[in-house]
């Protein structure tokens, strides 16, 4: 009886042991894994740190331009992302997005932050956060000189009506909505932003849509076609975006407009007389309201 109870009691020690060590290493691992996510760094964190952010940009001429022999990206949203970069110090790498990729590039971790005319529409607010608007952007129709179909943008929400967009786009975005009877050319979203307009020249389509500058200053070129009218018929909220947890970098842009609003550099204060971004701005964006 006696060397049976030693038994049990070297069994039970051997099974608190046993125990003890499994706590053991699961605390252990779970610190581990706290340690981990604490150890994350912030992205904005990382960028004062490294003095450089990933910056995606999509072409849209003439805000975001891109030189097709030097590769060379300039307009007045590059200016003014390099303008808060140098403020801030740190350097900025472009990478090239596309309207269709730009929410998936920032969620894979290609780039830190989106820029261009990009719509702060509900569906993409599911993936990815979007800074304040800064100006809002007038977006325009062009259709084939003298054709009396058209005057107005519901005119073109009828069967057999061909009208072209770019993939991902604004026009593209509104076409789905409000012309659901039109007939949708959906054109690449690496195309040219220009492409809906060439498709209206080349008798693909009746109707292109995208931005009003864009339309205005293709029809000063081409004889053949003509703007739907010369009011936007529809203006929309130009913002950046940034990944939906990177809080910090969204603060970070916010403030950084707000002080180039403040200080005049993207309205037409000081005295009465245009500021160089004003005049930046006016040169390369026509304004929707």
């Amino acid at each position: 009886m006696i060397e049976m109870k030693k038994g049990n009691n070297m069994a039970l020690i051997v099974a608190v042991i046993a125990i003890v060590m499994s706590i053991a290493s699961i605390t252990a691992a779970l610190s581990a894994s706290s340690a981990q996510v604490v150890q994350k760094e912030d992205t904005f964190d990382r960028i004062t740190r490294e003095g450089k952010a990933v910056v995606c940009y999509v072409t849209w001429p003439p805000s975001v331009v891109k030189d097709p022999d030097t590769g060379e990206v300039k307009g007045f949203l590059i200016e003014m992302i390099r303008n808060i970069a140098d403020d801030a110090g740190f350097d900025l790498q472009l990478v090239e997005s596309s309207w269709g990729g730009f929410a998936a590039d920032l969620k894979t971790g290609k780039c830190d932050m989106a820029i261009a005319g990009i719509y702060p529409t509900i569906k993409r607010s599911t993936s990815v956060s979007f800074t304040r608007p800064f100006y809002y952007a007038g977006n325009g129709a062009l259709k084939r000189k003298g054709d009396a179909r058209f005057k107005t943008i519901s005119d073109l929400n009828k069967p057999g009506v061909r009208v072209a967009v770019l993939q991902g786009e604004f026009g593209h975005i509104y076409a789905q909505k409000y012309l659901p009877k039109a007939q949708l050319i959906v054109l690449d979203k690496t195309a040219d932003n220009t492409a809906p307009l060439v498709a209206v020249s080349s008798g693909q389509a009746d109707v292109g849509l995208i931005m009003s500058d864009v339309v205005e200053g293709y029809a000063k070129e081409h004889a053949d076609v003509e703007p739907l009218s010369d009011q936007p018929y529809s203006t929309t909220p130009i913002t950046w975006a940034v990944r939906s947890d990177d809080q910090k970098l969204l603060n970070f842009l916010n403030n950084a407009i707000s002080y180039l609003e403040a200080v005049g550099d993207l309205d037409n204060v000081q005295g009465g007389k245009e500021s160089q971004w004003y005049k930046l701005k006016r040169e390369y964006v026509r304004l929707g309201a």
